[in-house]
């Protein structure tokens, strides 16, 4: 057999190859993940708005998420995350909206998200609570892999004043 036939398989070989990674770059290319988080943090509060508890949870990464805020730092197995939510330890919100959100896209397959939210409970009280989390992309999924809520003292001192009644 004459030796340029012997290329050729080869030669095919690679072509495929190369075709596979072009491809494979131009799907890269398309994902926007500063979209694709912007969507996710708009489900996440639908998700809190309807109390769906399993679909909040599901959001975490199932290695488990930092928990930090207020001078706390946890890492909650997804385990315990789900029976967190599923428990009377949480309640849905009455209202809940994201305020001022910025996106700082890491990586493809990561977003720093920091804002501030607005969570009223069912009594009527509404704090306002600064928002820092991690997302991660897993499986082809964006999951939170870090979320810091913290309440100003502040606002708290605010809120409990204006609630305490006045000397008489």
């Amino acid at each position: 057999m004459p030796s340029i036939l012997r290329r050729i398989p080869a030669v095919l070989v690679l072509l495929v190859l190369s075709a596979s990674c072009a491809v494979n770059v131009e799907v890269q290319r398309d994902r926007d993940p500063e979209a694709e988080a912007r969507a996710f943090m708009e489900s996440y509060a639908q998700d809190l708005r309807a109390g769906a508890r399993a679909a909040i949870a599901a959001r975490y990464d199932r290695r488990g998420s930092y928990v930090v805020g207020n001078g706390r730092k946890t890492l909650e197995s997804a385990d315990s995350l789900r029976a967190f939510y599923a428990s009377d330890a949480w309640q849905a919100p009455a209202t809940f909206e994201w305020r001022d959100m910025s996106y700082e896209v890491l990586s493809d397959d990561a977003v720093m998200v920091v804002g501030r939210f607005e969570w009223t409970d069912a009594a009527g009280k509404m704090l306002p609570i600064s928002y820092t989390g991690l997302l991660v992309r897993r499986d082809g999924e964006w999951r939170i892999r870090l979320e810091d809520e913290s309440v100003s003292p502040r606002d708290v001192r605010d809120q409990l004043c204006a609630a305490a009644p006045t000397p008489g």
